[in-house]
């Protein structure tokens, strides 16, 4: 009788044991996988498959915040990729249609460092953000959702879908996928172009970081940075990363003696690019003869052998304060300094990709 009675404890014992454990693997499930979680995310904006393999780290996906516009063809939306009793770090990304002006990849303070992105067509990513320009079609119909948006869709604007992460790094060829997959929900949505936009192709990763050889910079012969760009021991040729993808040539240079002061090169024959920057005609102003046109002095569009090439300087915030400092009631100006930087690069870059030889306008 005993021994009848131990063994009915020992099976109750087993019995909830078991159970235990089961208890803890369908806890740990949900907490750190997304077994039976939703397919999409952010009212069907976003696969949520697509978003695992972007946020590729242990932990369950799920919406923080969504806004999404009639039809889906605007929206922006927060995920984000948590986890527990594994210690790892919560990942957040924010995806959203939006607008943009001209070729502003390679122009604005918030796309910076285009030479460490992977390029694609019609887009580019690196280890925390990534764009995909929409047809040429969407352009007038998507913007940024109602409300928020801070440049309204027009004659002078882009259209894109963005993302990016905080917290952590994306899986780059993830994040290509996931904004074409987005990209193709936003133009259907909007119903503005048949153009089909394909899964992304091989992406084109950068070159290592290398140092500068301040006379042959970016690995053009002969180009160097003005006398008057440089600062002893505040803004020197320190290192530079290239890139050279397909259809995009980047390059950005890093200055040693000041954080972050950096100046990038651009050179590209992307026809979205070069639509996106002649989107904004009135900026620029033509060139003797045929040869091209220019905006200010850091952005170009030359008639080459090859067809039309688009040219690009942008000069990092850092960099900018140096300038201005050491020009300050001095000669040359800090106009006069940026534009013999693009001269100097323009001249380099125009010889090797066979295009007319141009002087910048005063």
């Amino acid at each position: 009788m005993k021994i009848r009675i131990r063994h009915n404890k020992t099976t109750l014992f087993t019995s909830i044991a078991l159970l235990l454990v089961a208890s803890l693997t369908l806890l740990y499930c949900w907490w750190n996988t997304n077994v039976w979680g939703d397919d999409a995310v952010c009212e069907g904006a976003l696969s949520s498959g697509d978003v695992q393999a972007v946020l590729d780290v242990p932990g369950r996906v799920s919406q923080v915040s969504s806004q999404t516009a009639t039809g889906g063809s605007e929206f922006t939306c927060v995920v984000e990729r948590a986890s527990r009793f594994i210690g790892q770090d919560n990942l957040r990304m924010r995806m959203k249609t939006g607008t943009a002006e001209g070729a502003f990849p390679f122009t604005t303070a918030v796309w910076k460092d285009p030479a460490a992105r992977s390029y694609f067509a019609r887009g580019a990513v690196s280890d925390t953000s990534g764009y995909v320009i929409l047809p040429r079609s969407c352009w007038d119909k998507v913007g940024n959702i109602q409300g928020s948006r801070t440049i309204a869709p027009g004659p002078d604007t882009v259209a894109i879908v963005e993302a990016s992460v905080e917290g952590g790094s994306a899986h780059r060829r993830s994040l290509a996928r996931l904004l074409t997959h987005t990209a193709q929900k936003v133009i259907r949505a909007a119903g503005c172009s048949d153009d089909e936009l394909g899964e992304p192709a091989a992406l084109f990763a950068p070159d290592a970081p290398r140092t500068t050889v301040p006379h042959n910079l970016c690995g053009l012969k002969g180009f160097s940075l003005p006398k008057a760009a440089l600062v002893e021991g505040v803004a020197e040729p320190g290192h530079e990363q290239l890139n050279e993808a397909p259809h995009t040539w980047a390059c950005d240079v890093d200055l040693d003696g000041t954080d972050n002061a950096r100046i990038s090169f651009t050179a590209t024959t992307d026809n979205t690019i070069l639509d996106a920057a002649l989107r904004e005609e009135k900026e620029f102003k033509k060139l003797p003869g045929a040869s091209g046109s220019v905006v200010g002095f850091n952005e170009a569009v030359l008639q080459c052998a090859e067809g039309k090439v688009y040219f690009a300087a942008n000069w990092s915030t850092e960099y900018e304060g140096v300038l201005l400092d050491h020009t300050r009631n001095r000669q040359p100006s800090y106009s006069e300094v940026r534009r013999a930087t693009f001269q100097n690069f323009l001249d380099a870059a125009a010889a090797s990709r066979n295009c007319p030889q141009v002087a910048m306008p005063r």
